[in-house]
């Protein structure tokens, strides 16, 4: 196993992509999002230890992905360490060509981040900055936990936005990131 520092150093945004295996995501979502432990119940949500750091044990960020060749979308529950489908209108291939746009990845994983910034104005009296920072933490832990993992991965500079917002039967959330991952070809 690489040492953090070799990982640090060989860390390289990836833009060649083939399909993960239900493993190596698995794997991904364990070094980044799993829901670790359960505290308090105060706000209305538990606060949750996992391995990125969320301002308050929060984590008000959803990870919405699309897999490659499918138009199902689904989400990761943190908690189940599960993928739940997300029955939605939203049309999963024009999101797709959308994002073609930014980084053609027809082989990729696409990641979409949809905050639920409720969730921090329960505990901060001014919550924006702070989810804008839960998004970027994520996005640098799902960077260098690929990069671990031997994966591809590459955010894309987009916030996801029309789509996320409207992705879940959800009011109030809004897209802060986007990103794909896959396997990286031999």
């Amino acid at each position: 196993m690489r040492s953090f520092g070799e990982v640090a150093l060989g860390r390289r945004t990836r833009r060649s992509f083939s399909a993960l295996d239900a493993r190596q995501f698995s794997t991904l979502l364990t070094l980044t999002c799993r829901v670790q432990q359960v505290g308090d119940t105060e706000l209305g949500f538990p606060l949750t230890r996992r391995p990125a750091p969320s301002a308050g044990a929060i984590h008000p960020i959803h990870l919405i992905l699309l897999e490659p060749g499918t138009s199902d979308w689904q989400r990761y529950d943190p908690f189940r360490h599960a993928l739940v489908n997300v029955p939605t209108s939203v049309d999963a291939q024009h999101v797709r060509r959308a994002m073609d746009e930014v980084l053609a990845a027809p082989s990729a994983t696409l990641l979409l981040l949809a905050a639920e910034g409720a969730m921090t104005a329960a505990k901060y009296d001014h919550p924006c900055s702070l989810v804008w920072r839960d998004a970027g933490v994520l996005l640098g832990w799902l960077s260098m936990a690929a990069e671990a993992l031997g994966l591809s991965f590459c955010p894309l500079g987009v916030t996801g936005e029309p789509w996320t917002s409207r992705l879940l039967d959800q009011p109030g959330l809004m897209g802060v990131g986007a990103a794909i991952v896959g396997a990286t070809p031999r």
